[in-house]
């Protein structure tokens, strides 16, 4: 079967995608792209049996620059600014200021646990060094304002 050269440049022409004819895109360039502009590929899947969800899996990849990224999500406001716990900023009032603004965060979150909090939960609840933690609370309960449980190992806020 005899094919012109007509029939096979717009057999080409069908092929290639607008724009990119007679052009050949190296993967540096492809990859660049993708970090430019970005990509989002969102992922659900749930898994029922009888109609109880054993498992759910939620996921977002980004595929982006830093730069891009950042572009973006400051644009959609995804970018809040990450503080340091308040026991490691920085303050005017130094040493003493970072203890009272940890024993305010003890007292915080022992009044949310009526129950009472242990030490290990308290430390991972508030992100804290597991020493700076045991000085609070000792010094808290030489001012009555927490109490230990010692057969649970508990601290407790004390009744106002």
């Amino acid at each position: 079967m005899a094919v012109s050269r007509h029939t096979m440049a717009a057999e080409q022409h069908l092929t290639q995608p607008a724009g990119e004819m007679g052009h050949s895109t190296s993967v540096a360039e492809l990859v660049s792209e993708i970090l430019d502009k970005g990509i989002v590929i969102d992922a659900w899947a749930r898994v029922s049996l009888l109609g109880l969800d054993l498992l759910t899996i939620e996921a977002r990849v980004v595929v982006a620059s830093v730069e891009t990224y950042l572009r973006y999500a400051d644009a959609i406001g995804l970018t809040a600014t990450a503080a340091s716990p308040p026991w490691q900023q920085a303050t005017s009032g130094g040493e003493n200021e970072q203890v009272r603004l940890l024993e305010g965060e003890v007292l915080r979150s022992l009044s949310e646990h009526p129950e009472g909090l242990q030490p290990e939960a308290m430390q991972a609840l508030l992100d804290a060094p597991r020493e700076r933690l045991d000085e609070i609370l000792n010094h808290l309960a030489e001012e009555q304002k927490v109490h230990r449980e010692e057969e649970h190992n508990l601290w407790l806020p004390e009744e106002q």
